[in-house]
């Protein structure tokens, strides 16, 4: 009595509670849609939708009918995804999420190693919230995702893989005043504006202690920056045309540095590094794409940390012992 379809047609005309904008989404005409509800009507011998002034609502049976409608269609959409799984990676499709520092340093370029493999893959990648990433991903809507991994500890329904940690330090436009001092201090170095991306609740209250300039989000506990961005490229932007500071793995801004727009500047703290993984669902098979992406992402995050090292020690002893200098400072303060 009932197909797939009819109960996809059913759930948007509930969701728009109108038939004229519930068959534009459907791409149908009205008349259409009405014959497809009255004919599930008469199917199943029950009125399923009254219409009132306020528009399109459910009976009682309608609801009913909704609620178990919704169940079949995503066990529909997971057995074709499973069906799909099985093809292997060169028709596969692929739903990624990432947060701003893994998407800048590592995601573009694995994915891209990937299509070169298998140029018939389709690929989706969302930068967006990392809580709505988590939600995402929950919801079967992503498939992956390389994001913060403090955001699902304790979630019993997630699955995680930690990434190299890449430690991260502030920099500054060639020809800032810091540039030029031979001996930096936290405190020093955040008295000028800070340009940056919201960091996690693991630093926000060091960063926002030594900082006291910008917001602790009150509802994630996220440190917000003075000048907030969603991504790094638009920082370094930011920071080479200011007097605005950054902070970033050296790997990330070496091109930079390299051809002397930006001043790695010689002070970090260890409290100061990135601390994002794979975030997937634990009870949900991983499709052979998102393995291979997978693999090349290690790759790639691999090469990233061994730059960094070569980054850190080209820096000389003055990076390191001002670094150490710099916290032991901090621990005395505190």
């Amino acid at each position: 009595m009932l197909d797939l379809r009819l109960l996809h047609q059913a759930l948007t005309l509930a969701r728009h509670r109108n038939f004229a904008r519930a068959a534009e989404a459907l791409h149908m005409t009205q008349p259409a849609l009405s014959r497809s509800i009255a004919g599930m009507e008469a199917a199943l011998g029950e009125k399923l939708f009254n219409r009132t002034r306020q528009g399109v609502e459910a009976t009682s049976f309608g609801q009913m009918l909704l609620k178990r409608a919704k169940s079949l269609l995503d066990d529909a959409t997971e057995l074709e995804r499973d069906f799909r799984l099985m093809r292997g990676v060169d028709i596969g499709e692929l739903r990624l999420g990432a947060g701003a520092y893994p998407a800048e340093l590592s995601i573009g370029r694995a994915a891209g190693q990937l299509i070169g493999r298998h140029p018939g893959l389709r690929i989706e990648v969302t930068i967006t919230d990392l809580r709505d990433i988590v939600a995402a991903v929950i919801g079967r809507k992503l498939d992956l995702a390389v994001i913060e991994l403090s955001l699902v500890e304790g979630e019993t329904r997630i699955a995680t893989e930690a990434l190299p940690q890449h430690p991260a330090h502030f920099y500054c436009r060639a020809g800032h005043p810091l540039a030029a001092e031979k001996t930096l201090t936290i405190e020093r170095i955040l008295a000028f504006p800070f340009a940056g991306t919201r960091m996690p609740k693991r630093v926000a209250e060091s960063f926002l202690q030594i900082a006291k300039a910008g917001a602790i989000d009150p509802d994630s506990g996220d440190y917000l920056p003075p000048i907030k961005v969603d991504s790094i490229r638009i920082a370094k932007e930011v920071v080479m045309r200011s007097d605005a500071l950054g902070v970033a793995p050296l790997s990330m801004i070496a091109a930079e540095v390299k051809s002397r727009q930006l001043v790695a500047l010689p002070l970090h703290l260890p409290w100061m590094k990135t601390g994002y993984g794979f975030v997937y669902l634990r009870d949900r098979m991983l499709a052979p794409a998102a393995e291979a992406f997978m693999a090349e992402v290690r790759s790639v995050e691999a090469e990233h940390a061994a730059q960094s090292r070569e980054l850190s020690a080209a820096a000389g002893p003055r990076h390191s012992s001002q670094a150490s200098t710099a916290s032991r400072r901090r621990r005395v303060k505190a």
